[in-house]
């Protein structure tokens, strides 16, 4: 029972971090959005050359990403009725893995971007 409520208050104090994190992000977005040309890479390959292109205001999909998983995310909407300490932890971790790797995404494809400029 313990660990469920240590579970409860970090995984909110998690969520409003990523939440407040799209603040900057989205900073830097609207600064890359007046600096980047039209067309922009969107995805690059294992070598990092870039495979795909497409218009510079795809920048904004990380930020608003970041904004709405943790939305969508919160102790209200995922279920409490599992009796189970493994599938309430489960359910708690995914999303934190996503925002994570979004995250991580978001700061390499950032990178290669300021490289651009």
């Amino acid at each position: 029972m313990k660990l469920l409520l240590f579970i409860d208050k970090v995984y909110s104090k998690i969520m409003i971090f990523f939440i407040l994190l799209a603040i900057p992000f989205t900073i830097v977005s609207v600064y890359l959005y007046m600096k980047l040309p039209n067309i922009i890479p969107v995805q690059w390959g294992i070598t990092l050359i870039p495979s795909n292109w497409g218009n510079k205001s795809t920048i904004f999909i990380f930020p608003i990403v970041l904004m709405t998983v943790p939305a969508f995310m919160s102790r209200k909407i995922i279920s409490s009725q599992e009796n189970s300490v493994a599938e309430r932890m489960t359910e708690e971790m995914i999303p934190l893995v996503v925002l994570a790797v979004i995250l991580i995404m978001m700061i390499g494809a950032y990178y290669l971007y300021f490289k651009i400029i």
